[in-house]
């Protein structure tokens, strides 16, 4: 591959907390995987892990789960890791055993501004950066 095949360096994820009231969601949740990530929440006390966010449109990308569990619970704010969703640095696929056999990025934000919204457990989002836990106490984020 020569430098010219190359595209732009993506900025790496950035750390950053959120208001809840600007993100969209792309895909639904399962309401199981729901009560026990309210209830996991609750008995911790923290939110260990940020969500994965794109950075333009504020379609959450990871995290569907983690975002509804803290909006059930009150919250306002989420910790979250805003990525530039359309560089390399982010892949998109689907899940093994999805509905929906190709997703591609344009129909995430799609359906994360319009909707209607993927089944849950439809997208699979990669990053290559490392992405840290943070945990961040639920207090902080009322």
């Amino acid at each position: 591959m020569g430098p010219s095949d190359r595209s732009v360096p993506a900025q790496p994820p950035r750390l950053v907390v959120l208001e809840i009231a600007r993100l969209r969601c792309h895909e639904k949740v399962q309401p199981d995987l729901l009560a026990r990530t309210i209830d996991r929440i609750r008995r911790d006390g923290k939110l260990r892990k940020p969500i994965l966010v794109a950075d333009r449109d504020f379609v959450i990308l990871d995290g569907h789960h983690r975002y509804e569990a803290l909006r059930a619970i009150g919250c306002s704010r989420i910790p979250a890791y805003v990525v530039d969703y359309f560089s390399d640095i982010v892949e998109v696929s689907t899940w093994p055993g999805a509905v929906v056999r190709e997703v591609t990025k344009e129909e995430v934000i799609r359906r994360g501004l319009a909707g209607p919204p993927f089944p849950p457990k439809t997208s699979r989002h990669t990053v290559r950066a490392a992405l840290q836990d943070s945990p961040m106490d639920l207090k902080a984020l009322m």
